[in-house]
Parts: C-alpha cells; structure tokens; sequence
C-alpha cells in the first residue's frame, strides 16, 4: 500500500501509544478532565477504541481509511469489490457521531436501498453481544418508508432516498454525508441537491455570535475586518464507489481531487482525501479466495474489467464488444419518457425476452426477463421492467410472469428453447387457469434468410394470433443465432434504435406516480412502491454492467464464435459472482423486436393465385 500526505496536510500529531497514556498520566483528574483525556484518547487510537465497543478488531488500513475520512473535508474511496467499504462506512457513521455529539450524518445513494444498506449493517452490528457498549450510545430506531433515522449521542444517523429527492430531501441538513454508488449519482444531483445539506455548519450558534460581536467592534474602531476569526470548514462529504470508465464524471471527480491534494500551491476551503484499494492491497484472509485465485491469473488480472471491479482502475471502455459509452448515451436521463414502467401504456405495444433458470439455488444463474416498450413509428423500443433473480422456486416466476401478461399488452414473447417448460409450468399453473390464460408456441425459424426468410414470414404471419395468445417463440442458441442477434443488437445501440428507460429515482414526478400506482405485490415479490423503484432501477444498471462484460471470442478457424463474460471472472460466489442473465434475456428481447417489426411489416408484392369465379358488377 502506498501512502501520500502533502505538507500542507501535514501536522506534528504524536500518536499517544495506551502505555505511553497512562504512563504520563500524573496526580488526580477530575470527572470532565477525565471524559475529555479519554475522548482525546479514543480519537488517536481507533483500532483501540472499535474493539472496546464492538469487539472487533480493525486491519491497519481500515484504520488508515477512517483517520482520513474522520480527518479531511471531501472524501473519496475507490475500493474493489469485497473489501468491506459498507462496513467501513459504518464504522464511520457511528465513531464521527460519538466523538461529535449532536451531529447528523446523512446517507444516501441512487436507491433507497443502497443508502439504507450501510444503517442496516450498522444495526447488525449493534445487536452482536459484544457491542454492547456501542449499543448505549444508541437510541431508539425509526424505519419509515421514506427514510430511516437512528438516533445516537444526541444527534442521528439518517437514509434518505434520492428518488424523488428534490422535494422530500431539502429539509434535511447534516454535518456529514455518504453518498453511496457514488458513481451512479449524476453531478447535478450531488451539487444542486446533496450539498445544500453541508450548509449549516453546526456551531451556527457560535459563528452568529462571533460575527455580531465582531461587527460591533470594527463599527467601533477596536478592530480590523481582517482580524476577523477564521471559522474552519467542518463539513464532510465521502463518495463510496467502485472503479468506472475515464469518460465518466466519477473519474473526472478523482482526477479534480487528486490534483488538489498533489499541487502543494493550491490552497483550498477544505481538506481532502483519496484512497483506491485493490484486491492484493489488503491481507489475504480479508477478502474471498476466488477473487485471489483470478488476481494471480495473469489472464485476468490484465482483463479490463477485472481491473475496474477488483484492481480499483479506471478503464476507458474500449475492451468489450458492447461500449458503455454508447450505452449510456442511449439511457434516458431522469425525468425523460418512458421511464421504468409498473403498468402499460394503453397505446403501446410491448415484447418480452425470457432467459429462464429453473433452478431454485442462491448460486445458480438468474431467471431474467425484461420488457421492451415499442416505438412502431420510429422501429425503436425502450427498456421499461425487468426481473432477474436467483434461489426462488417456480412459482414465483410465474407469478411475475402473470405480472406481466395482465398489465402489459405483450405481443411477442421470445424464450430460450433449453427453459421452454417454464412457459407449460405457466400454463397449468392455478393462477394462469383460474384466469383463463394460456401462451401458445409460435413455431418460428427467427434466423431464416432470402427466399426463406420470405417464406417464413408469411407462414408466420398467418399463423400469428394476438386475440389466442399464439405469441410465445421458443428460440434456439445457436451459433449463427448468437452471432446475428449480438449483432444486431450492437448496431441497435449504434444506430440508436434501443433505449435503457429512464429511472425513477431523481425524478419527483416519475418517483410520485409510481409510488401512488398500485401493484399486485403478491406477484411481484416486494412489500411497497418503493422496493419495487429500486429493484428496476438496478436492474437497469445491472444490464449495462452486464453487457459491458461481454467480449467476442472465436476459435483460429474463425468458426465456434463466444460472446461471454471472461470465463474466469465467473469463480465469484453469491453477489461477487459475474453474470449475464439480464444482457441475455435483453438480447432476446431486442431479437424479437426485429423478428415482430419484419412480421407487422412485410407485405407481399405477389398476387394471390386463384382458381375460383371472381363475382364483379355490371
């Protein structure tokens, strides 16, 4: 690990080592000498002081990451995946709360979920036996669907969602605030919204009181306005992330502030502090064995997006076969139309891609599906809702799957053949019977060319039965299959021809409507509006990570072509573990796009042979 402090962020502080404390201690203290020498204590020796509240002991760098973040105004911490940044975060939340009475540290981050993440590992942390002194210090919780708030040592800890943010997150104000995924919070946000919270130091009292005793004195003559006292910036602000791309305002955000901290000439209203680990910066038994074992394959640690998500380096997303950079081109900002959707637009048509995994493991594969919302003038679509999820039982897809049909009006449902009994599960299931529902198969050669593609449209056309439910194709992945439709949907995002919906959070107007819209949660899986926001929002994310993963392989003969994510970065386990279950079920979803826009569309320049009497007026 390599350290940098410039001299202008250098103080002579001595650390007081415990035996060094006591053994300089000389004669009586009385009861607030006593509580301040302890306190000054306990600041200067952290790892001290979390294993006398918690029992836990710190590594040496956590140690080094909370001096920093306890010690400097603007934060950044770049950690690979698996090292414990929501843990760290944590820790911080409670010790700068301690050492700092009546203070508000504020969370937050692009979902209510991820910001609510961080106070959730904090109260598992103080229900552990051995924190039971941390947990004195705390108050009574309050878990409302808007935020969560803790209070402790006089002040609090609270998340908030940005969704909706503007208009239900201005009343609040805090000392310190954690932008969580700060990658996925877009400047604005963080300038216009976020950082009015910083504003009210909190000594107001004290500033106020000074100023005005000051204004009296230069009024007077007794004194000189640039005798004035100089208050020092006591806010903070600490961005938590992975490594992204160098087009991307994260690494911009790095590069500002690296350069700060480097120019020893720039002097600054406000310290900072930047710290990037890897996965090989931390002791072995820290972070998974799975993640070692692919550091010290040379093919994959030199692999751009193991150096994003575990060497903590920014790449500038050129490696992969799908360009983040086209991606996030193509995504609707906040507050664009049309956003993630809970319920159809009566004017709009809407196709289905489903990548089925039929078992009910944890560490299987995803069961993903996601909806495109069409645009026939412009032969474009749009990502609106998706689903991917692992270790749930059939049921539950089918009852997402039922989610669907009946609030959406689907026209094409395009499945990989290898899980087409989900859609006979679905069938036979008492939710889809009770109500009348069966998906019939649409037999369908989706990859036929010339004079066949011809032939097979027309079959198809006549076949086709939206008023019978004769939508469901069952698609076979073959190799030529795999290298048209990953194509085809390169061009597609080139061209601009598909779009990754807008997402709620950060837009008052979408977050409002589809919190007041009112969803079937038996269905869907989640117990409130909220949940179901983030779920989509991530999922939307969660697809762009995905396909920025995939890269394009063949063998010498130039035959055997793989689109993948690398085979090695597949060891993870449980969240760590890379997938591609939503960038498969979006693949086919856009496939079938394509496939009903040539249907809808062709029209035959033949005319129709007839051997019968044709009646005509005289």
């Amino acid at each position: 690990m390599a350290l940098f402090c410039p001299t202008k962020y250098s103080k002579n502080t001595k650390i007081i080592e415990p035996w060094e404390y006591y053994q300089n201690l000389k004669g009586e203290l009385s009861d607030e000498d006593a509580k301040v020498s302890l306190a000054k204590f306990m600041r200067q020796n952290l790892r001290f002081t979390v294993e006398l509240l918690t029992g836990q002991q710190l590594q040496p760098f956590q140690e080094i990451i909370l001096k920093g973040l306890l010690n400097r105004n603007f934060n950044l911490c770049i950690f690979s995946r698996g090292i414990g940044k929501t843990y760290l975060a944590g820790v911080f939340c409670y010790l700068y709360c301690i050492f700092n009475p009546n203070s508000k540290v504020l969370i937050a981050g692009p979902t209510f979920r991820t910001s609510r993440f961080i106070l959730s590992a904090i109260r598992d942390l103080v229900q552990r036996k051995e924190a039971r002194l941390l947990a004195q210090a705390f108050g009574k919780p309050s878990f409302l669907p808007d935020y969560w708030t803790w209070e402790i040592n006089g002040g609090s800890i609270v998340a908030i969602p940005l969704a909706g943010g503007s208009g239900k997150i201005r009343g609040f104000r805090a000392n310190a605030m954690i932008l969580d995924e700060f990658l996925e919070i877009s400047k604005q946000t963080v300038e216009e919204v976020l950082m009015p919270f910083l504003v009210s130091p909190q000594d107001l009292k004290e500033r106020l009181s000074t100023r005005e005793n000051e204004n009296r004195l230069i009024s007077e003559g007794r004194m000189k306005e640039e005798d004035r006292k100089v208050f020092k910036n006591k806010a903070k602000l600490i961005g938590l992330s992975s490594a992204s791309y160098t087009f991307q305002n994260l690494y911009t955000t790095y590069r500002e502030w690296r350069d700060i901290i480097e120019d020893e000439k720039r002097i600054t209203d406000g310290s900072y502090f930047v710290s990037q680990l890897a996965w090989d910066a931390v002791p072995p038994d820290f972070i998974d064995k799975s993640i070692i074992e692919m550091g010290q394959n040379d093919g994959v640690s030199s692999n751009a997006a193991f150096q994003r998500e575990y060497g903590a380096q920014f790449t500038d997303g050129s490696d992969s076969y799908f360009s983040m950079k086209k991606m996030i081109k193509q995504s609707l900002i906040p507050g664009d139309e049309p956003s993630v959707s809970f319920r159809g637009n009566s004017n709009k048509k809407y196709i289905l891609g489903i990548d089925p995994n039929l078992s009910n493991s944890e560490n299987a594969d995803d069961f993903a599906m996601c909806l495109l919302e069409l645009d026939e003038e412009r032969k474009e679509a749009v990502i609106v809702n998706q689903y991917a999820v692992a270790g749930k039982d059939m049921i539950d897809h089918i009852n997402y799957l039922y989610y669907l049909v009946t609030h959406f009006s689907i026209v094409l449902i395009m499945i990989d053949n290898t899980g087409s009994q989900f859609i006979e599960s679905a069938n036979a299931s008492e939710i889809f019977t009770r109500n009348n529902i069966k998906l019939n198969t649409l037999e369908w050669d989706t990859i036929a060319e010339n004079e066949d593609f011809v032939k097979e449209t027309i079959r198809v056309k006549g076949q086709y039965s939206l008023m019978g439910h004769k939508i469901v194709v069952k698609q076979y992945f073959t190799t030529e299959f795999l290298s048209k439709s990953n194509s085809y949907l390169q061009s597609c995002i080139d061209a601009g021809k598909v779009w990754f919906g807008s997402p709620a959070n950060g837009s008052d107007m979408v977050f409002n409507k589809l919190s007041s819209t009112e969803i079937p949660f038996d269905l869907v899986g989640f117990k409130n509006n909220t949940d179901f926001i983030d779920n989509q929002d991530d999922l939307i994310r969660r697809t762009k990570n995905q396909m920025a993963l995939i890269e394009f392989s063949c063998n010498s003969r130039g035959s055997g072509e793989s689109y993948d994510i690398p085979m090695k970065l597949k060891r993870g386990k449980g969240d760590m573990r890379a997938r591609r279950d939503s960038y498969s079920a979006f693949l086919l979803a856009n496939w079938a796009k394509k496939c009903y826009f040539d249907m809808i569309n062709y029209k035959s320049n033949k005319p129709v042979a007839t051997n019968t009497f044709q009646p005509f007026m005289v």
